[in-house]
């Protein structure tokens, strides 16, 4: 009873607080690297879309092909609603990895387009697979922080 308790008066005090105070975030999470947080949001709240590789120039997050990371590996939009997407780029494993689901964005050729989910606060996405695989964290931090 307690716990519904606590649980329901949360939820009935958090529904209040708008979704304009939150910005997304890209956070490296990778032994070669350190963790480096990056905006997704543009700073006029327009959509916007990050992508994720290791081509030399022009790719908002860079990482080292050693982490089996591709030239375009994945992007991250954002729309005007604050909805969040990725989307996988490349045929290599990218994986969004949440609580009981796990799903798999790699770029299948006959798709007319490439699949995207989803992203909610600490949905982490594994670039690659074994040990040498890359992790990005998403998540959600007060637009104070920027």
């Amino acid at each position: 009873l307690g716990a519904f308790t606590w649980g329901f008066g949360y939820g009935v005090l958090a529904w209040g607080i708008p979704d304009e105070l939150y910005a997304g975030w890209l956070r490296v999470l990778s032994p070669s690297r350190y963790g480096l947080r990056i905006p997704v949001d543009a700073m006029d709240r327009s959509p916007k879309e990050r992508f994720v590789g290791h081509f030399p120039r022009g790719l908002d997050v860079w990482l080292n092909a050693e982490g089996q990371v591709m030239e375009l590996h994945l992007s991250v939009a954002v729309d005007g609603e604050q909805h969040y997407k990725a989307r996988g780029l490349t045929l290599q494993p990218t994986v969004v990895r949440r609580f009981l689901e796990r799903i798999d964005l790699r770029y299948d050729p006959r798709r007319p387009a490439p699949l995207e989910t989803r992203l909610s606060s600490g949905d982490r996405v594994v670039l690659g697979q074994g040990d040498q695989a890359t992790t990005l964290e998403f998540i959600m931090l007060p637009r104070e922080e920027r």
